[in-house]
């Protein structure tokens, strides 16, 4: 649980302060929409006015490559995969699948980009310009409802009624430490931000994924500008954080859990041989904001999902940890499946977080 103290003043360009006039509407919309939102549900009108109330205001790294963007672009390039038999996989040409009926094994399925880990990451940095668009940065959102007696997270006070939940979608994740020397990477990265909202409508509470977990900070303590919560990108790993600073990574945790035990003694030998640098760096060279000269698309899953929102496989050929530009057999280590397709559902922590991928 984040307990830090109140955060200073918090940064705001020529285009966030504009966000002020465009939230007073929105909020005096939503509140004369769900004056009784505990008898009633949402609207959809008042559930789209509450995600675009509180869309977060994005910083990245000067270094980062991979912007948010539309699955779709992703999509034009990835193969769908079936596993076949243990570790063997096959193109399939039906369709993209929405359930696992007739599957033997386990992922059954999974999207796979036209490069591949054990290479690096050059192939992947060079399709950044078809994979990845700064011009038309996306975000996903969705309003849930909270069911009574939902456990609140530790330290906080209040009770969710309803999560105000949003997802990022990059289709590279390339975490490396200082100096290029431990890379961890995998295909599809999927990142979420929350906010819980009590009966009134009011926020108690965010919630920032990062790596296999993530960290909730009481809403009277979040960097914010009027509604809109900041949130610092991790350069490569695309971990959320409430301020920008370099942060003792999670990601090694996740690493360890999902690596073969057979693996584990190599992994650790691996992380062993960077002596520092092992470490989550944010910055504020790009910003990306509701408003502005290149705002953050807004797609609200609300409504019935996509199909590759139903997609029950991996987006990724496998996550890989490995030491130096080009990883061999001696240096690097499968260090798990990938992410899975978020679970759009769920309400509760520590569900909030992507917990199958690093």
């Amino acid at each position: 649980m984040d307990t830090l103290a109140q955060v200073p003043r918090t940064r705001a360009s020529r285009g966030t302060i504009a966000l002020s006039l465009a939230t007073a509407v929105v909020v005096g919309a939503v509140a004369a929409g769900s004056a009784n939102a505990h008898a009633d549900a949402l609207t959809p009108t008042a559930r789209h006015e509450l995600l675009q109330r509180f869309i977060p205001i994005l910083y990245f790294h000067a270094s980062e490559v991979w912007a948010p963007v539309a699955v779709e672009r992703f999509l034009r390039l990835a193969r769908v995969e079936r596993q076949t038999a243990p570790g063997r996989w096959m193109q399939t040409a039906s369709g993209l699948p929405t359930s696992t009926a007739g599957c033997t094994s386990t992922p059954c399925y999974r999207f796979n980009l036209p490069c591949s880990l054990k290479a690096g990451a050059s192939c992947y940095e060079r399709a950044a310009p078809t994979l990845s668009d700064w011009k038309r940065p996306t975000i996903y959102g969705r309003v849930l409802e909270v069911p009574a007696g939902t456990a609140m997270p530790a330290g906080i006070t209040g009770t969710a009624r309803y999560l105000v939940r949003y997802w990022l979608f990059y289709s590279f994740d390339d975490w490396r430490s200082r100096g290029d020397r431990l890379w961890q990477a995998h295909e599809g990265d999927w990142e979420n931000i929350s906010v819980a909202l009590d009966d009134h409508l009011d926020p108690i509470f965010a919630g920032y994924s990062q790596h296999c977990s993530g960290t909730v900070r009481a809403w009277s303590k979040v960097q914010r500008v009027e509604t809109h919560p900041l949130d610092y990108i991790a350069l490569g790993s695309h971990a959320n954080y409430f301020s920008e600073a370099s942060s003792p990574t999670q990601f090694l945790r996740c690493v360890y859990k999902n690596v073969d035990k057979a693996d584990r003694s190599k992994a650790r030998r691996l992380v062993a041989a960077v002596q520092n640098g092992v470490t989550d760096r944010t910055g504020h060279a790009r910003e990306l904001a509701p408003t502005g000269q290149r705002p953050l698309q807004l797609i609200d899953l609300d409504d019935s999902l996509p199909l590759w929102a139903r997609f029950p496989g991996r987006w990724s050929e496998g996550e890989l940890l490995w030491i130096g530009r080009i990883p061999t057999r001696f240096t690097r280590v499968r260090s798990g499946l990938g992410p899975a397709t978020p679970r759009w559902n769920a309400t509760s922590i520590p569900a909030l977080w992507h917990t199958d991928s690093s």
